[in-house]
């Protein structure tokens, strides 16, 4: 479930973020007049953000100016926080999520809307639910190699069978370790 979660923050990531207005654009050139004195407060927070920002970065927010425009100043504030958090992260993190994100823009279409799916049906558990599949992958991660891959073949095959085209994300491969279950109370 990560790398999917990954490839979908990643694509939030690089959400459109400002478009500067004609005095911001003019001072941050160097010719025209600065931003006055009675600039707000939230227009003084964005050119310094976007002043923090490397060429690569303003290059490719430029392009996609016309939907900045028409996010509400919360939206905008949550994508400048996301990108802001972004370049604190590590260079590898950092090439890691640039590595799904375009994973993710090869995807057909088709199976880009099956994998957004999972992802709202994730959301949806209950939190105890994605606790205990959280517990369950690191459970499979920490086997060996091979016997991942006979529950993986197992997985599959048992699916095959049952002919199921499900997707959902609690399709996970079986429990590698059995526990006992608690009685259901009634």
């Amino acid at each position: 479930m990560r790398p999917i979660v990954t490839i979908l923050m990643t694509g939030m990531l690089l959400l459109p973020v400002p478009s500067l207005t004609r005095a911001e654009r003019s001072d941050l050139r160097g010719s025209g007049t600065p931003l006055t004195a009675q600039a707000s407060s939230r227009e003084q927070d964005l050119r310094r953000w976007w002043q923090n920002l490397s060429p690569e970065e303003r290059q490719r927010l430029r392009a996609l100016r016309e939907r900045w425009q028409a996010m509400p100043p919360e939206q905008q504030q949550a994508v400048r926080d996301r990108l802001d958090a972004f370049r604190r992260l590590p260079s590898n993190e950092q090439e890691r999520i640039r590595e799904n994100y375009r994973r993710w823009q090869q995807l057909a279409p088709e199976e880009q809307e099956r994998l957004r799916g999972r992802f709202r049906r994730w959301r949806e558990l209950p939190p105890e639910r994605r606790e205990a599949l959280r517990e369950r992958l690191q459970e499979f991660r920490n086997l060996p190699p091979e016997e991942r891959e006979r529950l993986r073949r197992e997985w599959q095959e048992r699916r095959r069978l049952e002919g199921a085209e499900r997707d959902r994300p609690h399709d996970m491969p079986p429990r590698p370790v059995p526990r006992p279950r608690a009685p259901r109370s009634r």
